[in-house]
């Protein structure tokens, strides 16, 4: 199934509302209905959006990572998808309008590639790959008025046999993709996370960790971490995802209010790039920043691809 736009609503009269959403844009409502609303409803980016919207190291890595399990799907020998991997790492990072990397970071990239998929080779062959980048669209929740769809991309989709003594085997494994280059606890409770075991119908989840460091051995720095879900986690995590839709962003929706959520202004040492704008008073001069400091970005689709190189 192909997903179309993050979240829509779509209700003509006398029929059902439907709310399509993904991931990505469920965090940023959730960190401050302000910031989504600028963001997706209105499209507004900061100025400098049409440069930081080139892939960044986790963008480029994840494009190489898709031609070489595209591969490997296909049964190309190790050497050949290696390389097909290189190479799309090279043609992305050779266009500036597709990456913003430098040129060292490239060069740093396609050996950590190499290096990567050489220490996973044998655990990677006994895979049987089903999907890689796959997009998915399933119904969350469904009433005489409202039905919630949530759309996604799952990285890699495998059945993982099971190797050596006492190691289970795992069909419908979805598996994500995480480059770091500080590590950090993997917290299952992600929406991310969840939200693709309940879309593969999967009890369980890997995440591959990618670390970017140089200092660290390969067995330090790559990690696949497994993840678990039980019955009540997910349902947890679904009605609590279904609340928030219903009794929260519907509101903003039905109002046309927007709340700011002060404390989200500067996380993660990162101020927000609408901060200009809410530290503004009054309406019209707010909407004048909008309108005049930022511009007007492409419809938010976690599903779309890079269509320059197809």
């Amino acid at each position: 199934m192909t997903a179309t736009q993050p979240i829509t609503i779509d209700h003509p009269i006398g029929a059902k509302a439907t709310i399509l959403i993904d991931m990505s844009s469920f965090d940023l409502f959730e960190l401050c209905a302000c910031r989504y609303n600028y963001s997706i409803n209105l499209r507004r980016k900061p100025p400098a959006f049409n440069k930081n919207k080139a892939l960044d190291l986790g963008g480029v890595f994840h494009e190489g990572l898709e031609a070489y399990y595209n591969g490997l799907k296909l049964g190309i020998d190790f050497n050949d998808r290696l390389n097909s991997a290189i190479k799309r790492i090279q043609l992305i990072t050779s266009d500036p309008e597709l990456s913003s990397l430098e040129p060292e970071e490239a060069t740093g990239l396609i050996s950590v590639i190499s290096e990567n998929l050489t220490f996973w080779r044998q655990e990677d062959e006994s895979l049987v790959i089903h999907a890689v980048e796959e997009p998915f669209v399933y119904q969350l929740y469904s009433d005489d008025e409202v039905r919630i769809l949530i759309s996604g991309k799952i990285d890699l989709l495998v059945d993982k046999p099971g190797i050596g003594v006492n190691t289970a085997s795992y069909t419908n494994l979805p598996i994500d993709h995480k480059t770091y280059s500080r590590d950090f606890p993997v917290k299952r409770l992600t929406n991310q996370f969840q939200n693709y075991a309940l879309a593969c119908s999967s009890p369980f989840l890997v995440v591959n960790r990618v670390g970017l460091q140089k200092t660290l051995k390969p067995h330090e720095k790559y990690k696949r971490v497994p993840l678990s879900y039980d019955e009540g986690i997910l349902e947890q995590w679904k009605n609590n995802t279904i609340n928030i839709i219903l009794n929260n962003y519907l509101t903003c929706v039905a109002t046309g209010v927007w709340p700011m959520n002060f404390t989200s202004c500067d996380k993660f040492n990162r101020l927000c790039e609408y901060f200009e704008v809410c530290d503004t008073s009054g309406e019209e001069n707010k909407q004048w920043k909008l309108e005049n400091n930022y511009v007007i970005g492409d419809v938010w689709d976690v599903t779309k691809k890079l269509e320059k190189l197809k």
